[in-house]
C-alpha cells in the first residue's frame, strides 16, 4: 500500500472513533475549513472536484457562511480558505463558490505563483494560479491572503528569513494585485511550524489575522494571530466532512497536543518514501 494510502487509512481510522466521542468535546465559535488542492493531485490534502462540490451544496443548506475575516473577529459560523493558490482552486473550486455565493480566501505563495512548489512534481495536476488568475479571483470578490514567498517551516528560519518570508511575500502581493493583504497562514502550520517569533513578525507587517493548521473550533476571544482551522482532506467521506462542520470531530484537536503530534511524526517516519 502506498504511504498515502497507509496515512489515509489511519486519519479514517481515527476519524471513525472520534465519532463516538462524547458530546462534551463539540465546542461552539467559529469554524475555519482549509482546503488544498481540488482536483487530481496525487496528495493526501486533496479533494476531488465531485466531493468539493457535494460538500460546498450541504454546507449551503445548513451552516451561515462568513468571511475569514469575519471568522476570525469571532462571528460564528463556517469559513472557506485555500492554501498554496493550485490553479485547480481557479478552475475547480472558484466556480462553485461563485454560484452557490460563497466567500472564501485562498492564501498564495507569492514567489512561486505559476510554478509549483518544491514539494511537488506533476506539473499537469500541481501548477499553481498566475497572477492574472489571482487578479480574476480578487475581481470576483474573493480574498487574497499570503502564504509566505517559498512556504518555509518558518520556525527553521532566523528574524531576517522569516520577515523575508512574511512582510516580503505581503509587499510582493500587494504590488501585483494593488490592494491590501490582511490575512496571512502559516505553512504546514502545526505547532512546530511556526513559532512566537513567526507570529510578532505578522503583527509587525500589517496582518490583522492569520491562521495555523492547527484543528479546532475558535472560541469567542481567541487570538486572531494564532486561529485553528479544520483541514478537509481526501479521507474524509461525506459523513466525516458533515461531522467536521457539524462539531462531532472537535475531539480531533487532540492531534495538536504534544502526544499527538509526536504521534502524527511517527506515522510521518512510519510512511516516509525509502
Amino acid at each position: 500500500m502506498p504511504p498515502t494510502d497507509i496515512k489515509g487509512a489511519v486519519k479514517k481510522a481515527v476519524k471513525r472513533a472520534a465519532l463516538f466521542a462524547p458530546p462534551v468535546f463539540r465546542r461552539s465559535g467559529s469554524r475555519i475549513l482549509t482546503y488544498h488542492s481540488v482536483g487530481q493531485r496525487a496528495h493526501e490534502m486533496n479533494v476531488s472536484p465531485s466531493d468539493f462540490r457535494r460538500q460546498m451544496d450541504w454546507l449551503k443548506q445548513v451552516s451561515r457562511v462568513v468571511s475569514f475575516e469575519a471568522a476570525a473577529g469571532g462571528e460564528g459560523g463556517v469559513a472557506i480558505t485555500f492554501d498554496d493558490g493550485y490553479l485547480d482552486n481557479y478552475t475547480n473550486a472558484a466556480p462553485v463558490l461563485l454560484e452557490l455565493d460563497m466567500p472564501a480566501t485562498f492564501f498564495v505563495v507569492a514567489g512561486r505563483v505559476g510554478r509549483m512548489l518544491d514539494h511537488d512534481t506533476d506539473p499537469d495536476s500541481a501548477a499553481l494560479m498566475s497572477w492574472q488568475n489571482i487578479k480574476d479571483l480578487q475581481s470576483a470578490r474573493f480574498e487574497i491572503g499570503c502564504h509566505t514567498k517559498t512556504h518555509p517551516r518558518l520556525a527553521r528560519l532566523d528574524r531576517g528569513g522569516q520577515n523575508d518570508e512574511i512582510a516580503g511575500a505581503k509587499g510582493l502581493i500587494e504590488q501585483q494585485i494593488g490592494r491590501e493583504v490582511a490575512s496571512f497562514a502559516y505553512p504546514f502550520g502545526s505547532r512546530d511550524d511556526y513559532n512566537e517569533l513567526s507570529i510578532a513578525i505578522v503583527r509587525e507587517a500589517g496582518f490583522r489575522q492569520a491562521a495555523s493548521n492547527r484543528y479546532g473550533v475558535n472560541t469567542p476571544g481567541a487570538n486572531r494571530f494564532d486561529l485553528r482551522r479544520i483541514w478537509v482532506d481526501r479521507s474524509d467521506t461525506f459523513n466525516t466532512f458533515k461531522a467536521k462542520v457539524d462539531g462531532r470531530l472537535d475531539v480531533l484537536a487532540a492531534l495538536d497536543s504534544r502526544a499527538g503530534m509526536a504521534a502524527r511524526r511517527l506515522l510521518n517516519r512510519l510512511t516516509a518514501p525509502r
